[in-house]
């Protein structure tokens, strides 16, 4: 009875042995899976740089568009108040001579006065003259509309590509919002690594504490166990 009761806390304390050397051997602390976390913040943040690259630089085209299109603008001024100048200028056919007046419908219509007629209307001189100031005007006006019509769709242009370039920044805006929000989670996830290998440096040092203690009570269990088998 004495060597079954000996046998068994033989194995009674071998078996807390056992469980306090596996109890110190717990896993260490895996870094892997917040480094992969980590570097595929990293390249979502790149792609994120990537598009801002990109818009950056339709930004500028589009504002370089712009600067020529202002340019052009204001030539179209220039040319429709050059036009209404000319405007005034046509009321100096008031002032004309019967040759001036007949001279300016030849060089008008050059056609038609090539063309045999028997019609013998005639007008009165000042109305022939206003009729010259109105012919003037008329085309100048044409012109005018023409330029004018220009401007405005040149200034439509200009509209729609501020719009565009406006959408665009905040399209930046928004996309350097994605990136601070990456680095705030690329941050915790260093802060978990630091926090981790910090427990990790402590278990370590505990464990070698431990194994000291260890070695004793394995030297103490064998001694006791020679006593006992004794």
């Amino acid at each position: 009875m004495k060597n079954l009761w000996t046998k068994i806390g033989l194995v009674a304390l071998v078996a807390v042995l056992l469980l306090w050397l596996l109890k110190g051997c717990e896993p260490e602390f895996d870094t892997k899976p917040y480094e992969h976390k980590i570097d595929s913040l990293e390249n979502r943040i790149d792609s994120i740089k990537s598009q801002n690259d990109l818009l950056e630089d339709g930004i500028i085209e589009l504002q370089n568009i712009n600067t020529g299109l202002t340019d052009r603008v204001d030539g179209l001024k220039e040319k429709v108040w050059e036009l209404k100048e000319d405007l005034k200028e046509a009321e100096q056919a008031l002032v004309y001579t019967p040759t001036q007046v007949d001279s300016f419908f030849v060089a008008q219509y050059p056609l038609q006065f090539a063309s045999v007629s028997t019609d013998t209307t005639h007008l009165p001189l000042e109305v022939s003259k206003q009729v010259v100031v109105d012919v003037k005007q008329l085309g100048i006006a044409k012109q005018m509309i023409l330029f004018q019509d220009s401007t405005i769709t040149t200034f439509d242009t200009l509209v729609k590509n501020k719009d565009k370039i406006i959408i665009d920044l905040r399209k930046k805006e928004e996309n350097y919002i994605a990136i601070d929000k990456e680095r705030v989670e690329q941050a915790n996830n260093y802060k978990i690594q630091i926090t981790g290998l910090k427990d990790e440096v402590s278990k370590k040092n505990w464990k070698l504490k431990m194994s000291k203690l260890q070695k004793v009570a394995i030297g103490v269990a064998g001694l006791i166990v020679g006593i006992l088998v004794k």
